[in-house]
Parts: structure tokens; C-alpha cells; sequence
């Protein structure tokens, strides 16, 4: 079962992530929402992941949650019950009850877009985008963004621990934190210009400009029922957000 998840395409996981995104969001139901978010912890648990996915939700909503609260809890002036009351500050039933609700919609899309990140395999994701109609460059520029901050941050961390033991930047306070930021910026700019002149040998071949037909190093495995699966989950991204939004419009 967990290679059967890891083994899916990737365009099928984005595709599925956005049809049940879509629905949560315009069903904006509770009990949807919970279910959402424990069948991604329940898939992540299958994967492998769910550790790791619980942690990284869990980072992102507690201080979102905990905003909601202070925006629509503490300071609405809603005539709902109130729940506490510290001075000037009420929290109240109905604040709480839309912050919920706001804090679950997020849930879902934190939720299932972090699931879609630990599931999906960036080389995999990549040699899709190559493979598939969309234009050659999409696929570069993808693997840039997927793969250039990482080692951005990688390359400041090493910077940082070279001055360290040179102990240059190691001044207190505001001025001591731009000399290090001045002293870690220089080094990582040139670096990041070296390594784009290194790679530029590359971009032909990824297809800048596209010039006829490439091979290529890396298959990704579909079958002819994950592309249906994928064609009906986009048009139910529409049609079903569709049809639980529309009544409600013509009501109004």
C-alpha cells in the first residue's frame, strides 16, 4: 500500500489535492473538513510521513489558529455569549465559532498541500513536467525553484560557520547583525552568480530554446487509469464547487 501511494504520478496527487481542496473549501462544512484532514494523516501514516506531516501542520496552524482567535474571538463586538472576558478583551461564541471555521479551511489546504509535498518526489515532478506537452522551460524553471533555496540556505549556513571561525560578524546588536548579513550576502550573491554561469551550459539541452526532440534520462510511470483519474477530478474541481456555490448565489 505505501508503494502504491509513493508510486502515483505526479500530476494525479496535484490533481486530486486540488478537487478535494476545492470541494472542502466551497462546502465550507466542518465535519468535511475534519475528514479531509485525517484522511491526509491517515494516508500520510500509510506513506510513512505522518510524523513528520503532523509536526510541519502543526507549526503553520498554531500560530494562525491562535490569530483567528485574537482577530475574531477577542476582538469582534458580535452580541454573541460571551465565553471570558479579561478587561476590554471578550471572547466570544461567535468569534470563536468563525475562527474555527476559518482555522479548518486553512487546515485543509495546509494539510493537503504539505501531504502533496511529502508524497510527491521533486525529480519525479520535474521529469513529468518534461515529459508531458507543457513547454520545455517549465520544467527548468520548476527544478530552480524547487532546488535553489534549499542550497541557498545550505551555502548561508556554511558561509555563516567559515566567519564564525574567522570570528568575523560577531558583533552584538543591531549594527553587529547587518555586518553579518553584509558579510554572508556578498559571498552567497557571487556564489549563486558562479553557479547560474555554470549551469547556463546546460539550458539547450533542458530546452532554452526548444529545438527539436530531446531524450530523456528519466521515465515517470502512468497508466491509462490515473489519466482518467486525473480528467475527472479537474472537471469535478469545477463542477461540483459549482453546484454547491450556485443555489446559494441564486439565493441571495
Amino acid at each position: 500500500m505505501k508503494r502504491r501511494i509513493t508510486e502515483l504520478h505526479p500530476f494525479t496527487v496535484l490533481c486530486l489535492a486540488l478537487f478535494t481542496v476545492a470541494v472542502a473549501t466551497a462546502a465550507n462544512v466542518w465535519w468535511l473538513s475534519c475528514a479531509v484532514i485525517v484522511l491526509c494523516m491517515a494516508i500520510g501514516a500509510v506513506a510513512g510521513k505522518a510524523r513528520k506531516l503532523a509536526a510541519l501542520s502543526g507549526a503553520i496552524m498554531l500560530p494562525t489558529l491562535l490569530s483567528l482567535l485574537m482577530i475574531h474571538g477577542l476582538a469582534s463586538r458580535d452580541s454573541s455569549p460571551v465565553i471570558a472576558a479579561w478587561g476590554p478583551l471578550n471572547l466570544t461564541f461567535g468569534g470563536v465559532e468563525i475562527a474555527t471555521a476559518l482555522a479548518l479551511r486553512t487546515g485543509v489546504l495546509v494539510v493537503v498541500g504539505l501531504l502533496c509535498g511529502l508524497l510527491i518526489d521533486k525529480h519525479q515532478l520535474v521529469a513529468a513536467i518534461d515529459l508531458s506537452p507543457a513547454p520545455p522551460q517549465a520544467g527548468y524553471l520548476l527544478a530552480s525553484t524547487l532546488f535553489l533555496l534549499p542550497q541557498m540556505m545550505e551555502k548561508q549556513h556554511a558561509i555563516g560557520e567559515a566567519q564564525a571561525l574567522r570570528k568575523a560578524g560577531t558583533g552584538g546588536g543591531l549594527a553587529g547583525w547587518l555586518q553579518r548579513l553584509r558579510l554572508r550576502a556578498v559571498p552567497l550573491v557571487l556564489s549563486s552568480v558562479q553557479d547560474a554561469h555554470d549551469r547556463s551550459v546546460h539550458l539547450a539541452a533542458r530546452g532554452f530554446p526548444a529545438r527539436g526532440e530531446h531524450s530523456r534520462l528519466r521515465q515517470v510511470a502512468d497508466s491509462r487509469i490515473q489519466r482518467g483519474v486525473r480528467w475527472v477530478a479537474l472537471v469535478c474541481s469545477v463542477l461540483v464547487p459549482a453546484a454547491i456555490l450556485v443555489p446559494f448565489g441564486g439565493a441571495a
